[in-house]
């Protein structure tokens, strides 16, 4: 059996990071980290709240754009990460029951890897897909993958990452600890939803592939 992971949001919170260079680059924003966030959660991209928020022209917003995808993932910024509670001790147990893969539209795969094994995650999967942006979820896990099932999982805190596990036939868990609601995550159909990917414990095997009682 195979569990396919998402990275930010889902095993670790990235949201300090994600605020801080936000405040960063948009010297203008008076917002506060609870603020930011209940307009993530309200389905505002970064690119939604300079235009509507702070009156970014498309110059500046594209400007922004780019300085933030140079410095998103850099040592500084991902210093400000930590696991959430409890997910190193789930994903050693789970690691003894399946393989454990990470897939991640991060850009830069040394970055994430350095990232998780110095936040001791990285010795619990079998190998870490990241998309660097150029390549679906999908597409890089039905190359690299060779024995998906239909009792296999995907978890992920955002419809994308269950649409993924849809299109690759398997069950999928969406997680509350990103930045979509309950009743966004529902529109996608998962499985199952969880507050936190550290609730994650096998089910009945014969509840797979059907739409779980939401927690």
């Amino acid at each position: 059996m195979n569990i396919f992971f998402d990275l930010d949001g889902t095993l670790i919170d990235s949201k300090y990071r994600l605020y801080n260079l936000f405040q960063a680059l948009a010297s203008s924003s008076q917002l506060t980290f609870d603020e930011y966030w209940s307009l993530k959660h309200a389905r505002f991209s970064n690119q939604d709240i300079l235009a509507k928020k702070l009156m970014y022209t498309h110059t500046n917003i594209d400007i922004f754009t780019d300085k933030w995808m140079n410095l998103i993932e850099t040592p500084d910024y991902l210093a400000l990460d930590k696991p959430f509670p409890n997910i190193e001790r789930t994903l050693k147990t789970l690691s003894t029951q399946a393989d454990l893969y990470i897939c991640t539209a991060r850009q830069f795969e040394r970055e994430a890897l350095i990232q998780l094994e110095e936040l001791k995650l990285l010795q619990y999967f079998k190998k870490a897909i990241v998309t660097g942006q150029y390549d679906s979820k999908e597409s890089l896990i039905s190359k690299q993958v060779s024995n998906i099932s239909v009792s296999d999982w995907m978890i992920g805190d955002t419809g994308k990452d269950v649409n993924t596990g849809h299109s690759l036939g398997i069950n999928t868990c969406a997680v509350l600890s990103g930045f979509m609601s309950r009743q966004a995550l529902e529109q996608y159909s998962p499985t199952t939803i969880l507050n936190f990917a550290s609730e994650f414990t096998f089910p009945n095997p014969s509840c797979t592939n059907e739409r779980l009682i939401l927690s």
